[in-house]
């Protein structure tokens, strides 16, 4: 009977990309490794073991040593290193981890700055005003909402208006933009050929706003059309969040 007591399980060779995911080069992973199954070294055999270039071992040792997952010790005028203890790796992620608390208070306030930064742009005539209205189109998806205060009637009950915000919502509600508005009570009747649509509410208050104001993902539409329409589009999460919540108070009030 042939014997079992020399024969042994070949190692099962670890997922390198482990050690990578954790913040470890390839070269770092491949280093702490051989340095974890052969033990003390010397710099010749981290060489043949992991077929690096002598430079790359040299510089990858002093990184690790940064890290503080290997050291060195001189035996005679000879250096070795060897791999720390597996949890040494706790430490180093620890590490990483108390870095990034250091500078989190820095990279919120960069965000919140940034959030708060405005962008505007003025969009002039009917091509114009066509554009800034298919910016919603393009920005909003189906199923999500905006919302809109609507002109006072003396403007409203003008032909091109009507055929505007006509050609506009019809495509709006095809594409399932969900959309409530607030209209003055003279408006009433004028409405019914525009809004007379899926996806569409309409709410009626006195004196709702002195011009349209669209208010849509973060950005505010405010549209006036005397001889020649203009639309201004501003960009402001802060601006969108006040707008917004004038218009829910109101909201609620309209009948």
């Amino acid at each position: 009977m042939e014997s079992n007591i020399n024969r042994r399980t070949p190692n099962k060779q670890m997922d390198l990309r482990i050690l990578e995911d954790l913040g470890l080069s390839t070269a770092e992973a491949k280093i702490y490794i051989a340095l974890l199954e052969s033990g003390t070294s010397k710099t010749g055999k981290i060489i043949d073991k992991t077929k690096l270039q002598s430079s790359t071992v040299y510089h990858v040792l002093g990184s690790l040593i940064e890290k503080g997952i290997v050291s060195s010790v001189y035996k005679g005028k000879i250096k070795y290193y060897q791999a720390e203890n597996p949890e040494s790796l706790m430490a180093f992620l620890n590490e990483k981890k108390r870095k990034l608390s250091d500078i989190l208070p820095e990279l919120k306030e960069k965000e919140r700055l940034n959030k708060q930064r405005q962008t505007a742009k003025v969009y002039e005539g009917i091509k114009g005003i066509t554009a800034a209205f298919n910016d919603i189109l393009e920005t909003m998806k189906k199923g999500e909402e905006y919302y809109f205060f609507q002109f006072q009637y003396e403007q409203m009950k003008r032909p091109e208006i009507i055929l505007f915000f006509q050609n506009y919502h019809r495509k709006r509600s095809e594409r399932g933009i969900k959309v409530r508005g607030i209209a003055s009570p003279k408006t009433r009747e004028l409405n019914q050929h525009i809004y007379n649509l899926p996806h569409t509410q309409i709410r009626y208050i006195e004196n709702p706003a002195p011009t349209v104001v669209v208010i849509y993902k973060n950005k505010i539409l405010l549209l006036d059309w005397d001889e020649t329409p203009v639309a201004i589009t501003i960009q402001s999460e802060t601006i969108y969040n006040s707008h917004k919540k004038f218009f829910e108070e109101k909201w609620k009030a309209a009948r």
